[in-house]
């Protein structure tokens, strides 16, 4: 699944995943947020967010990826399974945080930022702290990768109004945190269709079914 196996999907709707979709809301349990180590670098969202907007890649070989935006644009819900209407299999759930987003000035800039999501070790600042992350796609290779790409179709309702194509260059990292859990950091750099181009920062961290409720 990596490189640009990813795809557009066509004809798509947004579906219901573990009951969530357009317009519900996902509560999360309290203590499952205040367990998130103290030295993360997400911040601790509301314990209901609302859904606000969907969207869908096709990954290949049966897998799709759901992305549940919230009315707290600070925050993605991710899930990863089947397509949610044949299969409605659920492999993985991410709570991901917009930690910082950025506009590159020019196509410079822009190669610049592909060119370091490439390497080994990427370095992200905090406060004049350097927090080092190593690559997680391609973690054996200590050569350069090239990141993965992929289309993300979104809407902003269950019958496909506000529908939206985002053209995606991704690299996942992660870095050890104290109690030996790993937090994620997905580099996004995001070129819609008839709009800017921008870099999104995100953290994340896997959920488990039991932490939340739709």
């Amino acid at each position: 699944m990596f490189g640009s196996l990813f795809k557009r999907s066509k004809d798509w709707l947004p579906s219901e995943i573990l009951g969530l979709t357009i317009g519900r809301g996902i509560t999360f349990d309290p203590i499952a947020l205040r367990l998130l180590p103290d030295e993360t670098l997400m911040e601790k969202p509301d314990t209901t967010l609302m859904i606000a907007a969907q969207g869908h890649c096709d990954l290949g070989e049966q897998s799709h990826m759901h992305r549940f935006y919230p009315d707290d644009d600070r925050f993605l819900i991710q899930f990863q399974g089947g397509d949610g209407n044949a299969d409605d299999r659920v492999d993985e759930i991410m709570l991901w945080y917009f930690y910082d987003v950025q506009y590159p000035s020019g196509e410079a800039e822009w190669s610049k930022c592909k060119n370091n999501i490439r390497q080994k070790n990427y370095t992200l600042s905090r406060g004049g702290e350097n927090l080092g992350f190593e690559r997680a796609w391609f973690d054996t290779s200590t050569s350069p990768e090239d990141p993965m790409t992929y289309w993300e179709e979104i809407c902003d309702d269950r019958s496909g109004g506000g529908r939206r194509r985002i053209f995606q260059t991704a690299m996942l990292f992660a870095r050890q945190l104290k109690d030996g859990r790993d937090e994620m950091l997905l580099i996004n750099m995001e070129e819609p269709e008839n709009a800017e181009r921008s870099v999104a920062f995100m953290i994340g961290f896997p959920l488990e079914q039991h932490n939340f409720s739709v």
